[in-house]
């Protein structure tokens, strides 16, 4: 070798080739060994079917995808007052004043959306909103067949399916949004303005869950991403690169109404879950605590002892958790071996589980564990629950639930059961009484009332004509009052 080397110093067009041979020959050394580790590393670190090729990755997954996605069309009767026209004003009355009566008229509201065909005996997957109070809901599918659907509602995941009568449709099927992660490619396909199988690609943005008391978020739990998302893309699906679903379209994020880059959509296996409910029982039946919960900061989680889980903050009376020893300030931290993690935890615990399931709970109380055995109520569909929360009658009396927060402005013992009066109805049986604003309602007709719920089913078993004897709070006195019942 020296000598190579010595004859190339005397001629330095040989030295020049040899440096290059050298170069050539390492580089393929280096890139042999690095493609062989490479394969390695790969096989070892993809364990989904991602497309190799990628040129035509997104093409093959769109193409797959686009004989599941529908258009779907919601059309509803209203009624509406037309202005008079000018005749009108010649038409009087009998005070000499013109006649003008608003006309009654009949319009059709329309809407539309996408949803995706999930199972192929006519299933299909939309949000809720697209469909909801609709009198008649037309599906269209990618080969031009059009059908009418009957709907099956869940309000609160925003949910919904269509049922058609069709058989072997092209379903798409379903990825464990649990194994999601944040940078992945998500392609959105649906119908945005109209605009049929239009499709977007970008990645999972983020994946957040709605912890706080702030309502920020449009769901419990949402996919972010930011492939374009606008109207009339509510419903369909965003799917990963094996064409499968990972969660439905429902929301964005826009001061505009047009996409910003922040859409999200509602996970799969929140859908899939609710899908099956649906099909199998016509509705979703949810487990049910009956709590008010936050999540943990870190100065709570240092003086509860709690390094994680769900803080207790409110205890409805007669609920299963109240029954099932549950108190304010303990830490929820394992609901059937289940570690809680957060208060979004918990409600994903608890509401998947069948209402009159015996659960295990496991509290942080006085920085020490203990279980407990609760027995799940039934969650009530949002409607009832507001109005269970905020009770108003043909007594005239709206009343709320009385917290231990409230008691202490009020100075009433923490032990004090009873509802609290927000608001009284001039002329009203309550205004008759001589109920007012504040006042804590703890007994009528010798029924004790320590919820919203105990409330009114008191004020139902009143008759008409009746005269109901109400005990109330009153800062420091306690009042016998007379309410007769019209």
């Amino acid at each position: 070798m020296r000598s190579v080397f010595r004859a190339a110093s005397r001629r330095p067009g040989f030295l020049l080739l040899m440096m290059c041979a050298l170069s050539v020959g390492l580089g393929f050394s280096l890139a042999a060994n690095f493609y062989h580790n490479g394969a390695n590393m790969a096989v070892a670190a993809a364990p989904s079917a991602v497309p190799v090729d990628w040129r035509n990755a997104f093409e093959e997954t769109a193409k797959r995808l686009e004989p599941s996605v529908v258009f779907i069309t919601s059309e509803k009767t209203i009624d509406v007052s037309s202005m008079p026209n000018i005749d009108d004003f010649f038409n009087f009355g009998p005070f000499g004043g013109p006649r003008i009566r608003p006309q009654p008229e009949k319009q059709i509201q329309k809407a539309s959306g996408s949803g995706v065909i999930v199972r192929s005996d006519g299933y299909i997957l939309t949000n809720n909103h697209v469909v909801a109070g609709a009198d008649r809901v037309t599906v269209k599918l990618a080969d031009g067949r059009e059908f009418k659907g009957k709907v099956l509602l869940d309000p609160l995941t925003d949910l919904a399916l269509v049922k058609i009568e069709a058989n072997n449709l092209p379903a798409a099927s379903f990825a464990d949004s649990d194994k999601i992660m944040v940078g992945q490619w998500a392609m959105a396909i649906g119908n945005p303005y109209a605009l049929q199988n239009t499709v977007t690609v970008g990645v999972v943005s983020a994946i957040r869950k709605n912890t706080d008391a702030t309502g920020s978020l449009p769901y419990a739990e949402v996919i972010q991403t930011d492939a374009s998302i606008n109207p009339g893309n509510s419903g369909g699906p965003l799917v990963d690169l094996d064409g499968k679903i990972i969660g439905v379209n429902g929301a964005i994020y826009s001061p505009s109404g047009g996409n910003v880059g922040i859409g999200f959509a509602i996970p799969s296996n929140t859908a899939k879950y609710v899908m099956t409910q649906l099909i199998d029982k016509g509705k979703v039946v949810r487990g049910y605590l009956g709590i008010e919960m936050q999540d943990l900061t870190p100065v709570l989680a240092d003086k509860l002892g709690a390094r994680k889980g769900a803080l207790i903050a409110r205890v409805s009376p007669d609920s299963a958790a109240e029954k099932g020893g549950v108190e304010v300030m303990d830490v929820i931290i394992k609901v059937a071996d289940k570690d809680i993690e957060n208060t979004a935890d918990l409600r994903h615990a608890v509401e998947t589980m069948a209402p009159g399931t015996q659960v295990k709970l496991v509290v942080i109380r006085d920085k020490k564990e203990k279980t407990l055995t609760v027995k799940l109520d039934e969650r009530k569909p949002e409607e009832e629950m507001a109005s269970a929360e905020s009770g108003s009658d043909n007594s005239g009396l709206s009343v709320q639930p009385l917290t231990d927060d409230m008691a202490r402005q009020l100075g009433l013992d923490s032990r004090v059961k009873g509802v609290l009066v927000l608001k009284v109805e001039a002329g009203s049986p309550g205004d008759r009484a001589g109920i007012e604003p504040n006042d804590v309602i703890t007994e009528i007709d010798n029924t004790p009332v320590v919820s919203v719920a105990s409330f009114n089913k008191a004020i139902k078993a009143i008759k008409k004509g009746d005269t109901a004897i109400v005990v109330v709070l009153r800062g420091e006195r306690s009042l016998i009052l007379e309410m007769p019942m019209e």
